[in-house]
């Protein structure tokens, strides 16, 4: 549930300006609420004619009174983006707030970025993103940040993925797909990485993470933020961007022209096992959606049309990777 405009005004007129890099006290303009995305609402604050970004997380508390995952994500975001001030690719952070005294959620404010969403990628922004990431994975340790090897910590995942399907979704597919998925995963578990130095991660590199912004391109929305193998993040960039062909070859090769390491080493697994963790969470989402709707749901209005569509597009994109036969057919039961 978002707050309401009058607490965060009172929340804001309890910081000290200084807090916020002004000189006098804190005068409200106005506070808005604008596009928000799945974990946090957002707000732009006008404060003595500057503009801000509230960030509030949305997840309620725990059945012990706590909101311990919404306070971790927003200490890993003011600490990531803190970690790489200097690099001028992130709005500066000057706040935040895990306590839940203040606000019912914990939040954390920004500067506002006012920009241009990138709805579809030039040849200039890709240079441009490719740059940025080699710059960011440059960066290899950020004190309190969580380190979370996809070695480690995907694989893992998916096996809980995996088993919560077979237990309650498999109803919902089609019985061929029964066998294909268990043969997928199976090829999946057989992948050994190497290990590694990791780099800092935004974790979640999307278009409607991507701002241009007249002081060139911008990544937003840092609540993902971590310390991770870099191929995982080029391959999350080359399935969220949709980046085939010469675009594909265009971001690859400006990111080793950049990149410290100059390496791509088992990018292709890195793929594979992102493709084959989303179609699992499109599956799993849409499961949870049709088993146990909750009020928050209903509210947020999630539609499981829109998690089928996600499951048949990672579904393909595994295909292409080789981790389903050509002739393997995925069909998603809504009734």
């Amino acid at each position: 549930m978002a707050e309401s405009i009058f607490r965060i005004k009172k929340a804001v007129n309890g910081i000290k300006g200084r807090r916020l890099g002004l000189s006098g006290p804190i005068k409200i303009q106005s506070v808005k609420q604008i596009k928000s995305g799945e974990t946090h609402y957002n707000y732009l604050l006008i404060i003595n004619s500057r503009n801000f970004l509230l960030r509030l997380t949305s997840v309620r508390k725990d059945n012990k009174g706590k909101n311990s995952w919404g306070a971790a994500r927003i200490n890993m975001e003011f600490d990531g983006i803190k970690s790489i001030e200097k690099l001028g690719i992130a709005p500066k952070v000057h706040y935040k707030d895990t306590s839940c005294r203040v606000l019912s959620k914990p939040f954390v404010i920004s500067d506002y970025v006012p920009g241009e969403p990138v709805i579809r990628t030039t040849k200039k922004d890709l240079k441009s993103l490719a740059f940025l990431l080699a710059e960011l994975h440059r960066i290899h340790d950020v004190n309190g940040l969580r380190s979370e090897p996809v070695k480690d910590y995907n694989k893992g995942y998916i096996k809980k993925r995996v088993d919560m399907i077979t237990d309650t979704g498999f109803r919902y597919v089609n019985r061929h797909f029964k066998t294909d998925l268990m043969e997928a995963h199976r090829k999946i578990e057989h992948i050994r990485l190497k290990k590694q130095k990791l780099s800092l991660i935004h974790g979640d590199i999307s278009k409607d993470n991507l701002l241009r912004t007249e002081n060139g391109l911008k990544l937003i929305d840092w609540e993902s933020v971590r310390l991770s193998e870099p191929q995982f993040e080029i391959a999350t960039a080359l399935e969220r961007l949709n980046l085939n062909g010469q675009k594909r070859k265009l971001f690859l090769s400006e990111y080793l022209k950049h990149s410290e390491k100059a390496s791509l080493d088992e990018l292709e697994d890195y793929e594979k096992i992102r493709c084959f963790d989303r179609l699992l969470w499109a599956i799993s989402e849409f499961v949870k959606l049709k088993e146990e709707i909750t009020e928050k749901e209903k509210a947020r209005q999630k539609s499981p049309s829109k998690y089928v569509d996600n499951a048949h597009l990672e579904f393909l994109r595994c295909k292409s990777l080789g981790l389903f036969p050509k002739e393997s057919v995925l069909i998603i039961h809504q009734k």
